[in-house]
């Protein structure tokens, strides 16, 4: 099947199946009469041809830190529900948190003429700033807020004073927190400044909150808990960067006999599934990964449509904050 064939049984001329097939201008009606022959005979473009006459590739990379995440997850949920629906194929790159591979997938994929790229950003670099100075193909980054690029991104340090507060006002004063490496400003720096804030806010000293930076996983929450234990502090209240890390925070003081809530209490960041099937059920702020995703790859559709119908008009640079939500569980 070609596209002489789908134009004869559409009873239309192939240039306007070429038109319909690369975005093009064409009337509703002929636009109709390809899509039904299109659907019924389950005809499929040859899109490694059409991109070498365009010049351009009708992939959309993809590029994520980690696979095993609930919030990756979700995210790229959100993506694939829009993309998926655009004709897009995507090409998927795991950095494995090592930032100068993630480097050298958007190198890739620009060096391939993809027609854009969905980032989820963690710590940026020199490098990050000079790639995205240079930079001619579209990209939006989520999860991270940078002044040179498109993004959508959390309200990481008020979901942080959120949890932080309501611990507070729940009568805990002697507090710890299990964060990850600052580096990465918003998940690691932006959410202990939150717990601060809130702390300060109610009159406690900011400068007594023992804290820990490590991983993402459920292991680093739970063998940065025994270091604080074992140091001698005993909070009765620990804030987590990430529920992951409140999952490993539970197992830590369960295992040296503290009761959860009565002791210390334990709140995430993030709202994942898991949160409501551990025991107690973990109280934490939900953000919207999936929402990032959905609103990342809308974005992103639009600069490219933008780009090729009407490449004399740049669309500005957005950053696009998302809210959040308390949900008040067993843990506090």
């Amino acid at each position: 099947m070609n596209i002489s064939e789908i134009a004869k049984l559409a009873g239309v001329s192939p240039a306007a199946v070429s038109r319909y097939i690369n975005g093009g201008s064409i009337s509703e009606e002929k636009k109709q009469k390809i899509k039904k022959v299109i659907e019924e005979t389950g005809y499929v473009p040859n899109m490694t041809a059409r991109s070498l006459r365009q010049q351009r590739s009708d992939n959309i990379g993809i590029i994520v830190p980690r696979i095993n995440s609930d919030s990756v997850s979700n995210l790229i949920e959100g993506v694939f529900s829009i993309l998926n629906q655009s004709g897009y194929m995507t090409i998927f790159g795991n950095t494995e948190n090592n930032e100068k591979r993630e480097i050298e997938y958007i190198r890739m994929m620009q060096e391939t003429k993809l027609a854009g790229v969905i980032l989820i950003g963690t710590v940026f670099t020199n490098e990050h700033n000079r790639i995205f100075r240079d930079i001619k193909m579209p990209i939006v980054v989520c999860g991270q807020n940078h002044p040179l690029v498109n993004c959508i991104y959390h309200d990481d340090k008020n979901a942080a004073k959120a949890i932080t507060s309501y611990m507070i006002k729940k009568g805990r004063r002697r507090l710890a927190y299990v964060g990850v490496t600052e580096t990465d400003i918003c998940v690691g720096l932006n959410r202990r400044l939150g717990v601060e804030e809130a702390m300060t806010e109610a009159g406690l000293d900011a400068s007594s909150l023992v804290r820990t930076e490590g991983f993402f996983n459920a292991e680093e929450g739970y063998e940065n808990m025994k270091k604080i234990l074992d140091g001698g502090f005993v909070p009765d209240g620990v804030v987590c960067a990430t529920d992951t890390l409140a999952a490993g925070v539970m197992k830590a003081l369960r295992e040296k006999g503290y009761s959860i809530p009565a002791d210390v209490s334990v709140g995430g960041i993030g709202g994942e599934t898991a949160g409501n099937i551990m025991y107690p059920s973990l109280t934490t702020v939900k953000l919207f990964h999936r929402e990032s995703g959905e609103r990342a790859a809308f974005l992103l559709l639009s600069i490219i449509r933008n780009n090729r119908e009407e490449p004399e008009r740049k669309l500005p640079v957005t950053h696009t904050k998302l809210g959040y939500e308390l949900i008040e569980r067993e843990s506090v």
